[in-house]
């Protein structure tokens, strides 16, 4: 049928190179460079350890992610951080004991966000706040990754990142999920596989861009927005998590590869897409 639009080729849709960097990546690649903060070595000493533990039940951390998360939450560890820049009234990074303990590790985080805005080393745009950062929800993690990586960046174009402290590389640990050329026909499907969560994370992660900007700027009403986005943010926040399990699966030897049970693990998640189907038809 002829519409008289033009429209972009189907085969260079489905073709197109998958995004580089994932959430799974960027906390990869972030690791390496705290490491070399002097002062971090505490908060990943239990991972060089080969002890790391997930604080929700104790496991063995499966990825960078949830490790970061509960670093990054306890406050203290975002202190370390902001005196790498060697500022003039560097924060306190210690605690009470005998006080509570939540309390002060929020009031820590408060602190770090302070002194990063008045300081102007990021912009308000680019900052996280409390609540977003003790939020069981990616994409308020994002937001968080995005600040710290913004003010580790700042302490490397300073010269003041110590990378003679990376004795050992933490994401080690975590072997990046980065497939080279397929070997079997095996190896092939599981790169089509990632790469093909990666895209679509990314796609939806662009959607998320346009309804935030929508939004924002007043352009259509947000009961229009509702009405054309859905719950798009619980969608986004769902296949993130997804394809972190399936990249943390990747990262593992073929043997110890299950991705069969990310599907099972995760099968009510799928919930999440029925106010789309609900919605399909209108």
């Amino acid at each position: 049928m002829e519409t008289g639009i033009p429209t972009q080729n189907v085969e260079s849709i489905l073709n197109r190179t998958a995004p580089s960097i994932s959430i799974y990546q960027t906390s990869v690649n972030l690791l390496d460079k705290l490491a070399c903060i002097d002062g971090f070595e505490t908060y990943l000493a239990s991972l060089l350890e080969d002890s790391p533990r997930d604080t929700k039940n104790g496991a063995p951390y499966l990825n960078p992610i949830q490790l970061l998360w509960d670093t990054f939450r306890q406050g203290t560890s975002l202190c370390v951080i902001y005196n790498a820049l060697r500022p003039l009234e560097p924060l306190s990074t210690t605690l009470d004991e005998t006080q509570n303990i939540l309390k002060q590790r929020k009031d820590r985080v408060y602190r770090f966000v302070k002194a990063c805005k008045e300081n102007h080393i990021v912009r308000d745009e680019d900052l996280f706040t409390i609540s977003e950062l003790f939020k069981d929800d990616t994409n308020s993690f994002v937001r968080v990754l995005k600040t710290i990586e913004i003010v580790v960046d700042t302490i490397q174009s300073r010269g003041l990142l110590d990378v003679s402290r990376l004795v050992e590389k933490p994401s080690a640990r975590f072997a990046e999920a980065q497939l080279g050329p397929p070997q079997d026909h095996r190896e092939h499907i599981i790169k089509e596989f990632i790469e093909t969560e990666r895209r679509y994370v990314h796609d939806l992660e662009l959607l998320q861009g346009y309804m935030d900007d929508l939004q924002k700027k007043n352009i259509i009403a947000n009961e229009s927005i509702r009405f054309i986005f859905a719950n798009l943010n619980s969608v986004v926040d769902f296949q993130r998590r997804f394809l972190v399990g399936v990249e943390a699966n990747v990262s593992q030897p073929p043997e110890d590869q299950h991705f069969g049970a990310v599907f099972l693990n995760m099968k009510e998640g799928f919930m999440v897409y029925e106010p789309y189907c609900a919605n399909y038809k209108r």
